[in-house]
Parts: C-alpha cells; sequence; structure tokens
C-alpha cells in the first residue's frame, strides 16, 4: 500500500475523459496495476461517496489513513490497485487514468485437505470501485477478472499458489460468481437492544459474563481454537477442502480501530468492551459497533463466536452461556444508541437457540441476497465443494 499521505487539503477528483476516448472492457490495453501513493488517495476521493457513509472526505481520508497503521495492513499487507489503459494520456499531475478501483488485504488462514492442515497466505478484496462516467463498459469485471489471476501468486512465497481469496457483494448474488466466486452462506439474525433494567431481570437466571478488554482477548488462544476445528472437520470428511481465516490480534484490531475512531468522531464513550466471556468455560461473543450512513441501521456485530474445542458441557448448559452473552451484548447496544440492536452472522445452531431463550420466541434467520455477502474463489484445482468454517463477520474487510 502507498505511504501515509501528508498534506491537510483533500485533492480533488481527476477530471473524467470523455466517454468517446474511452477502450471497452475487454481491450487489450487494459492493465492491473498497483497505485502510486497520489492513484491510491485519487481512488479514495473517488469511491468517498459509496464507502465514507456519514463521514465528510477528510474524516474520511483520516479514517483511511488511520486503518493503515493496523498490524493487519502495515508493512505491506494491503495493497491498492488500479484498472488503466496504456493508451490513454497521463492526468495533468503524471497520475494514470483511473477505470477502476480496490484493495486487498493479505490475510493469515488455514487450509485443510485429508486431515493435513496447512497455515497459508489468503486475500480479501475490498474497496471495489468504478467511476459512474466510466460505468457499463466492463471495466469492473475486467479488473476482479484480472485480480483473481493475480492473487493466484501475489505475496506468496516460495513459488507456491494461493489456495483461495475472498470478497463481499454489495451488488446481488450474480455479478462476483460469474467471475469466479461463489456465494457462501450469508444469513444473520438480530436481536434488539435492551435497557439496563431488562439486563437485569435477565441475567439473574443466566450463568455469569465478564466484559472482554482488547488486552483480554490477545490472551485468548483464539488461532488454536480454529486450527483444530478445521483439522478436525478435515478429518471428518477428508476429501472436502475445509478453510478459515485465522482469528488473530491483528485481524480484530482492524475492526477496532474502525469503532473507535468512529465512537470518536461521534464524540461517544471509548468502546471498552470488545466482547464477553464465560470464564470457566471459555465460551465467549467478540463483537464490534457498526455505524452505517443511517442511525437506524447502527448495529453491535458479532466478529467471532468462540467455542473452545475441549469443552464438555451439553448443548443446553452452552444456550445458557450464550443467551448470558448475547444478553451483554444487547445491553452494550443500547449503551451507543445501535438502534438496529445486535446482529449475528451464520449463527450456529446453539447460538439461535440461545437467542431464542432470550426473545421467548421463534427468531427469523435473515438470508442477505443483496449485501455483505459472503464470496470465496478457490484456485486449486479441485471440483469438490470447499468448506468455508469460520465464515464470520470477523473476516470481513
Amino acid at each position: 500500500m502507498p505511504a501515509v499521505r501528508e498534506q491537510l487539503t483533500p485533492p480533488s477528483a481527476p477530471v473524467a475523459l470523455d466517454v468517446s476516448q474511452l477502450p471497452n472492457g475487454k481491450d487489450e490495453s487494459l492493465v492491473l496495476l498497483q497505485a502510486t501513493s497520489a492513484e491510491y488517495l485519487q481512488t479514495q476521493v473517488l469511491n468517498s461517496g459509496e464507502w465514507s457513509g456519514f463521514l465528510d472526505l477528510p474524516a474520511y481520508l483520516d479514517r483511511e489513513t488511520h486503518l493503515l497503521t493496523s498490524d493487519l495492513t502495515k508493512k505491506g499487507r494491503s495493497t491498492a490497485w488500479i484498472l488503466t489503459s496504456l493508451n490513454l494520456p497521463a492526468n495533468d499531475d503524471g497520475t494514470r487514468q483511473i477505470l477502476a478501483a480496490c484493495e486487498t488485504i493479505c490475510k493469515d488462514a488455514y487450509v485443510a485437505l485429508d486431515g493435513k492442515l496447512d497455515k497459508i497466505v489468503s486475500h480479501g478484496i475490498c474497496s471495489v470501485f468504478c467511476r459512474s462516467e466510466y460505468r457499463g463498459r466492463g471495466y469492473a469485471a475486467r479488473m476482479i477478472s484480472e485480480l483473481g489471476k493475480q492473487l493466484e501468486s501475489w505475496q506468496q512465497s516460495n513459488g507456491t499458489k494461493g489456495t483461495f481469496s475472498t470478497l463481499y457483494s454489495d451488488i446481488g448474488t450474480k455479478f462476483y460468481s460469474k467471475l469466479g466466486w461463489q456465494v457462501y452462506p450469508s444469513d444473520h439474525i438480530t436481536l434488539p437492544s435492551i435497557s439496563q433494567q431488562e439486563f437485569d431481570e435477565q441475567a439473574r437466571i443466566l450463568p455469569s459474563v465478564r466484559d472482554l478488554t482488547f488486552d483480554h482477548l490477545k490472551a485468548l488462544p483464539l488461532v488454536r481454537y480454529t486450527e483444530t476445528q478445521v483439522a478436525d472437520s478435515s478429518k471428518k470428511a477428508p476429501s472436502t477442502p475445509q478453510v478459515a481465516y485465522a482469528p488473530t490480534a491483528a485481524i480484530f484490531q482492524w475492526h477496532f480501530m474502525r469503532e473507535e475512531f468512529l465512537t470518536r468522531h461521534l464524540n461517544q464513550p471509548f468502546p471498552v468492551a470488545k466482547g464477553a466471556i464465560h470464564e470457566q468455560s471459555g465460551i465467549a461473543l467478540i463483537w464490534a459497533r457498526t455505524y452505517a450512513n443511517n442511525p437506524q441501521d447502527w448495529h453491535l456485530s458479532s466478529l467471532h463466536i468462540v467455542i473452545p474445542p475441549e469443552v464438555e458441557l451439553d448443548e443446553s448448559e452452552q444456550v445458557k452461556i450464550f443467551a448470558s452473552l448475547l444478553l451483554r451484548a444487547q445491553l452494550e447496544a443500547q449503551a451507543y444508541a445501535m438502534q438496529q440492536g445486535v446482529e449475528i452472522w451464520n449463527p450456529p445452531q446453539v447460538v439461535l437457540r440461545a437467542a431464542e431463550l432470550l426473545a421467548k420466541q421463534e427468531v427469523k434467520v435473515i438470508t442477505r441476497d443483496e449485501e455483505h455477502l459472503c464470496s470465496l474463489r478457490w484456485n486449486a484445482d479441485l471440483n469438490e465443494e470447499v468448506v468455508w468454517l469460520g465464515n464470520e463477520k470477523y473476516a470481513w474487510c
């Protein structure tokens, strides 16, 4: 990723070319290239209308610069890409024409086959954008197609082939699936926020839990849990590839830095509680605050559901523990004016039962068909269905 900028006045977007000058999306002159620092800044100005939410342009640029200092993205682990044409004239400042743009983040991941677990490098794709003046010419499709091939070797060690990459579609199921990214289950449930009185009434009959700070979270063996889960799942279905992103401290830090920036911007209290844990079992829920453009859509997102592999509690006991964790999340949502409450992606059955225990009724599972569609491109030469374990919000970028 280009270096952090050092200018106070946000730049303006490059002037759009006349469409008569533009090649079509299949033109041989089109190339996918890493953006320079100036070009990366231009892509942020261009995409700010889509991705800045309620932030103005200076605040949006500050947030993106802030995120580049995270352990997940620094030291070259984040890359800005542009689709340009070798035949188009440069801009007045020497930058290349940006026909489409995106970013990728390098993440630690696992893949298991025939019971053998391998630690790999995978990439999450984000901030996909094509300026409105250039849409309808196939640029985004060309960029993503070229990127899929590029990521098979990008930042891989010893000439190995990258196993998979992921993205989260906000434009439905068809566009990215045609380019090789299969849509995976993209379900969620929501629970309303609750008052302190409501919390106290229900908490007294549930197991006790305590808040998790980031320091507490970093001490949990979450990566080991995932390694065990992936390996055990592979042993049960040895011929089916099993994949997961490693729930590292760096990946959670990135999410927390987003929410902390926005809580400061909104003059809200610093978000100390990053989740809650049942100390006797180690069962935990990790969350982050999600601030959408419309306050009615603000919610507390479950990032990761933690069930240590050595837990021997029966399901009914686990249900009560998760009910207590979800209840604490509902109270936290109220404290930060999360009008949509608590949202849990792809909840396992034990969490769904816990939600219904709290709600005292069936909880509707919502299938997303437009936004945040979990999508995975499998690069290996296998035709089997790939199982994506840990398909939770922590993997989103």
